[in-house]
């Protein structure tokens, strides 16, 4: 028998189309399970923090307007025409030097009114009568009613500058001279209707014409003093050296008395008026220290600030929003290094309501819910493990770590990485 001998060759070992197919799918898992095995014996680089303790604080932000560190605003005391103004914003003045004037025409043909009554009551002083004038007693009570008008104008005056001195925008003296010139009103509408009540007398006691015609005089003579008081007022003077800024009339609008017309303001210092929540108010404390940003072109400038004042009563104001709401006004007085400010312009202010020292404390990211409480990763023997933790205070980013970490832990800051689990072998970064 003879054999046949067959020549292999590569062609001799191909496998059937189906075969192959699984040979590659199965080549495929065995590298996919491989890369695998590879991986989780890799350690997982990861970015950690290291527990260690630093002050916490606590607070929030609102903006300020920078103000002159002190002011004066400036009224007029006489109803009527501006007649000039004899200084512009940004002006300097000194100590007496004349700011505006007041047209006192008005008021000047009223005091030569005055003195001519006194004149033709002198003349008729002189005469004799037994009976009461009729005409006399109809000029007594227009006498009567002009002064009881002008009482009356004293009254709701003495009311705004009442207003005004609340809101510490007028002194105490500009505000008794107010009430001085109500008195005064008063008393001449007083001495009118004693008049008034003399001219009656006379029917009964001829006698008394002397005391009629010498309260009469006295009556005029009164609103003369009033009048010639006002014109006095009528050229305001700078009551210190300072600066000139908030003029916003000219020359010539007629305007009611008490009407601000400009303030003086000394150029050596710096305050800010913040309004904060009435709720935040409760924790900020009169000489506590705030940190102030200032916007720049070249970036934020910070510097210090200390709360002199805080209002007792909140006030109602609109929200940028447009929403109502109590705030409450808070003063802070600027260090003397502070950077050149502007006055008028607003900076953020940064309260701090509490300080705790060495706390231990991580973000607020890194914590995650676990077992009906919190956790964080945490590396252990290089190994990541979950670790329950109890939270304490927060603020806006961090929050403090009351129990569960001590001093020098390493923290893993993102919990949210996929291949994060219990036992991984972990790379601090």
């Amino acid at each position: 028998m003879v054999i046949e001998k067959t020549k292999l060759t590569p062609k001799s070992f191909k496998l059937p189309k189906p075969k192959r197919k699984y040979v590659i799918m199965g080549g495929l898992a065995l590298l996919i399970l491989i890369y695998v095995a590879i991986t989780n014996t890799m350690p997982l680089s990861v970015n950690v923090i290291a527990m260690q303790p630093k002050d916490f604080t606590k607070g929030f932000t609102e903006e300020g307007e920078v103000m002159a560190s002190q002011e004066w605003s400036i009224f007029n005391s006489v109803e009527g025409k501006l007649e000039s103004i004899k200084v512009q914003n940004g002006d300097s003045v000194t100590k007496g030097q004349v700011l505006f004037e007041m047209s006192t025409s008005d008021l000047n043909y009223q005091l030569e009114g005055l003195k001519a009554q006194i004149l033709s009551l002198e003349g008729q002083r002189l005469q004799t009568y037994k009976s009461t004038n009729d005409a006399q007693v109809g000029q007594q009570q227009l006498i009567i009613q002009q002064a009881d008008k002008d009482a009356q104008t004293e009254e709701l005056n003495l009311t705004r500058m009442k207003a005004l001195y609340n809101a510490g925008t007028i002194s105490l003296v500009q505000y008794e001279e107010a009430q001085k010139t109500l008195e005064k009103a008063k008393s001449v509408l007083e001495q009118q209707r004693l008049g008034l009540q003399s001219i009656y007398e006379q029917n009964k006691a001829p006698q008394g014409t002397d005391l009629y015609y010498s309260n009469q005089k006295r009556a005029l003579q009164l609103q003369i003093n009033q009048l010639e008081e006002k014109i006095s007022k009528a050229k305001v003077v700078a009551i210190q050296d300072g600066m000139i800024k908030d003029i916003t009339l000219k020359a010539g609008n007629v305007i009611p008395q008490g009407q601000q017309i400009m303030t003086v303001f000394t150029n050596d210092g710096y305050k800010l008026e913040s309004y904060v929540l009435a709720s935040d108010a409760l924790d900020i404390k009169v000489g506590s220290s705030v940190q102030l940003i200032q916007g720049t072109s070249t970036g934020n400038q910070l510097f210090d600030g200390k709360v002199e004042a805080v209002a007792i009563s909140a006030i109602e104001r609109i929200s940028p929003l447009g929403l109502k709401e109590n705030r409450v006004k808070v003063t802070i007085l600027l260090a003397q290094s502070s950077p050149v400010v502007v006055i008028g312009s607003t900076v953020d202010v940064k309260f701090t309501t509490v300080e705790v020292p060495a706390q231990l404390m991580i973000p607020k990211t890194a914590l995650f819910p676990y077992q009906e409480g919190d956790a964080v990763w945490m590396i252990r023997e290089g190994k990541a493990k979950i670790q329950p933790v109890k939270k304490s205070q927060e603020n806006d980013s961090q929050v403090i770590i009351e129990q569960g970490l001590a001093k020098d832990d390493l923290i893993i800051q993102d919990p949210n990485i996929k291949a994060l689990k219990e036992g991984k072998r972990i790379k601090a970064l």
